[in-house]
């Protein structure tokens, strides 16, 4: 589907309109009347970007960089990560002893993206010689950079934060109560690994730390730095608190991947562990992670055996017995030590993304990165995710754009991240690879239709069956139990069809139905087109099913005889009750409107041969459904539309048997374009009113899902978008020509308020809701 792409290449004008229309209106902080500000509730929908610095030479410098970080991610406030260098900028008198920093250069970057509003986080790290024990480069790669050994001066570690917490505390002359610049601080970067984090020493029995021989060994010292690095953690920890009550501290050892040279006791759970059984539960607020995946593997591939191999890997939910990534190995250690209150932040993530790949790769990237995005947030234990980064620098590929500010060589990689980033996934609480309820849905003729089995005016059971078998399911979801999973379970089978109709033509149909104008759609309308057998069925409370109608040759004059022929169910009389059936035929542009009166019978109350004001049945294509459009909990407007010409026609019904349309158009619905013959649309009640008042557009075999609102002013927007389908967790792709969408009152609500999305053949299903 061809979309617009986000404007990148932001003209001098552009950014100066979006600078005063979002950043200055952002850039103060907020001022509360108690002198004690509330911490500010960070989840995992922030996203944050970490830079491999920002002197980039261009015209705008560090402000124009920041612009377009923001134009990447619009409607959020981006966090952005910044180092303190202590290794480049702080010094220490020969004389008298006194500690300084430096900060003009960290200002650069923290007080510019304070001023637009954003959120700094700052990564206290970098040893100078005096503070690291006197380590100084040596020219040998075991010991370099010296930089990375982990401060031995106590003392002067505790100054350095204290300078910082207080350098970026309220700004000068603010009024009591005024939220600090920084109020995030996580304390080094990746320390269990060489690359980051050095100490020489001997942990003892004693949880002291003896001096070692000066050198620095990965397996001999690799205690002793994991010790130091969390009384590190303690003494930043007290001193941010002390200034700063309401800010963050995030500690933990973030690395993993080869880069642990497969040492278990190294990786970021085993650092997390060990931090809590020798007493440091207290001394941080969220766990610091760096979720990357290796380079040509997906964020959820599993790695049951070694899960640092994958430092994202699959949610616990999706292995279960069994820890298969990093992330799931932190969780499950924060669960164990009564410590699940707290959040993971992923302060660093992101893939290598170099230009002269292949078309198929940066494909793949996408999607992983996509995927990723969607994994993070669909966990209720995560806090923000930092992009690694969002601009290349020297020796650096990872940026989303060039170094010049310029997209790379796939512009869907740049819009669907942005996206994923921007549009919240939807909630996913229901999935299977193998079918549902016993129903394994092996056959692609297999279809699913909500249904009132049990006469609550509520859509909460599936009727799953297969034209041309005979074979037809009701399923309900079980009653579970705390914190029990959903499934579901079948209430009722058969291989002989149901209620006389035997289900023994590929051809035929089936939908739910309010009969007997009850407000409840529980009877079944099931027909063979091109035939004129036509059969309505009720449900007794002996779980049999009986005909209250049949027919051979149609119904209420109209003769379904062509295999053309569809039935869907309407509230033509504005009731709340879809006791109506609209028969029409595609191709050629037939519509009929059929009531059931008491006495029996079905007679029309509309029969065209002209199809219904502003759209003509003239192609195959067509497609009608019953829709809210007024938001009055009645699906009283018709919506007809022509996938792949990008007609869409809404009508409401008047007086007698008149119509007009709402809408006309000729180039589909709220910026999707309807110009693929696959595109279907579903009346969904995504908002929880208890009105089928949004619509779902996707189109199967692409991925392509977008949910669309009728707003006041009588337009249309999207407020959903996904180029994935739904639910990275479930992760139903839509990718597949086979899937199908039906929306489902799963929760028991009377409200078709979740959606059903399934692969007829694949044995595929998720749930999944706003």
């Amino acid at each position: 589907m061809i979309r617009a792409q986000r404007l990148v290449s932001l003209s001098a004008a552009a950014l100066m309109a979006l600078a005063a229309t979002v950043f200055v209106a952002a850039g103060a902080a907020p001022v509360s009347a108690d002198p004690t500000p509330s911490r500010y509730p960070y989840s995992n929908r922030d996203v944050g970007f970490s830079e491999v610095g920002f002197d980039f030479k261009t015209p705008g410098g560090i402000g124009d960089h920041l612009d377009r970080m923001q134009a990447f991610v619009p409607g959020r406030t981006p966090i952005i990560r910044a180092w303190t260098d202590f290794h480049t900028y702080a010094s220490k008198d020969d004389v008298t002893g006194a500690i300084s920093m430096d900060f003009d250069h960290l200002d650069k970057v923290v007080m510019e993206a304070h001023r637009k509003g954003m959120r700094p986080l700052v990564t206290l790290f970098g040893s100078p010689s005096w503070l690291n024990g006197g380590h100084i480069w040596t020219a040998n790669p075991t010991q370099d950079p010296p930089e990375t050994w982990l401060p031995a001066d106590s003392e002067a570690w505790k100054t350095l934060v204290d300078l910082t917490v207080q350098h970026y505390g309220p700004p000068p002359g603010s009024p009591p109560g005024t939220p600090p610049i920084v109020d995030a601080f996580e304390v080094w970067n990746e320390p269990n690994i060489d690359g980051f984090g050095k100490y020489d020493g001997v942990y003892g029995d004693d949880g002291v730390i003896r001096p070692g021989d000066g050198i620095y060994d990965t397996a001999a010292d690799a205690t002793a730095t994991l010790a130091r690095y969390w009384e590190l953690v303690k003494i930043a920890s007290t001193e941010i608190h002390t200034t700063c009550g309401q800010c963050y501290v995030l500690a933990g050892g973030s690395a993993g991947l080869g880069a642990i040279h497969g040492d278990a006791a190294r990786s970021p759970s085993a650092w997390l562990d060990w931090g809590y059984a020798h007493g440091y539960k207290d001394t941080f607020d969220a766990v610091a992670h760096h979720p990357y995946s290796e380079m040509n593997e997906a964020p959820d591939t599993p790695k049951c055996g070694a899960p640092w191999e994958n430092l994202f890997g699959p949610p616990a939910d999706d292995t279960p017995g069994q820890v298969c990534g990093e992330l799931a190995a932190l969780r499950d250690v924060m669960v164990r030590r009564d410590d699940a209150g707290k959040k993971i932040w992923g302060t660093e993530w992101g893939y290598g993304l170099i230009t002269p790949n292949p078309a198929w790769w940066w494909s793949e990237k996408r999607d992983q990165l996509v995927k990723g995005v969607r994994m993070w947030q669909a966990q209720d234990y995560t806090g923000p995710l930092v992009l690694f980064s969002y601009r290349d620098s020297k020796g650096n590929p990872y940026g989303i754009v060039e170094e010049q500010g310029f997209v790379k060589k796939d512009v869907t990689l740049y819009d669907d991240l942005s996206l994923a980033f921007t549009n919240p996934d939807l909630r996913v609480p229901f999935k299977s690879q193998g079918g549902i309820g016993g129903y394994d849905l092996s056959d692609p003729r297999d279809r699913v239709v909500p249904f009132d089995y049990e006469h609550t005016g509520k859509l909460d059971h599936l009727l799953v069956y297969r034209p041309g078998t005979g074979i037809v399911y009701v399923l309900r979801r079980k009653t579970t139990v705390g914190a029990e999973r959903p499934s579901f379970e079948t209430v009722f089978r058969s291989t002989n069809g149901i209620g006389g109709f035997d289900l023994s033509s590929a051809n035929d149909q089936i939908i739910s139905y309010d009969f007997a104008h009850t407000g409840r759609q529980d009877y079944l309308v099931l027909y063979r087109p091109g035939t004129g057998v036509v059969h309505v069925v009720g449900h007794a409370s002996d779980g049999s099913f009986w005909p209250v109608y049949t027919s051979t040759s149609g119904i209420g004059g109209y003769d379904l005889a062509s295999t053309k022929d569809r039935l869907v169910a309407y509230d033509y009389e504005h009731t709340g009750k879809l006791d109506h059936l609209v028969a029409y035929r595609p191709g050629d542009n037939v519509l009929f409107i059929l009531q059931h009166s008491a006495a029996g019978p079905f007679t029309p109350v509309v029969g065209s041969h002209q199809g219904i004001d502003g759209f003509a049945l003239t192609s195959p294509d067509d497609q009608v459904i019953a829709y809210d459009y007024a938001h009055t909990g009645k699906q009283d407007a018709l919506l007809l539309y022509r996938p792949g010409a990008g007609l869409v026609t809404i009508v409401g019904h008047g007086a007698g048997n008149t119509f007009w349309p709402h809408l006309i158009s000729s180039s589909g619905i709220a910026g999707y374009d309807l110009a693929d013959r696959r595109d279907r649309i579903v009346a969904f009640d995504y908002a929880h009113t208890g009105m089928a008042d949004h619509l779902v557009v996707y189109r199967p075999g692409t991925g392509y899902l977008d949910v669309v609102r009728h707003d006041p002013t009588d337009t249309y927007s999207a407020v959903h978008v996904s180029h994935q389908g739904v639910g990275s967790v479930g992760w139903f792709d839509l990718r597949n020509a086979q899937d199908r969408i039906v929306a489902y009152d799963f929760g028991h609500t009377g409200s078709a308020d979740h959606l059903l999305l399934y692969r007829p053949g694949g044995r595929a299903v998720t749930i999944g809701t706003r």
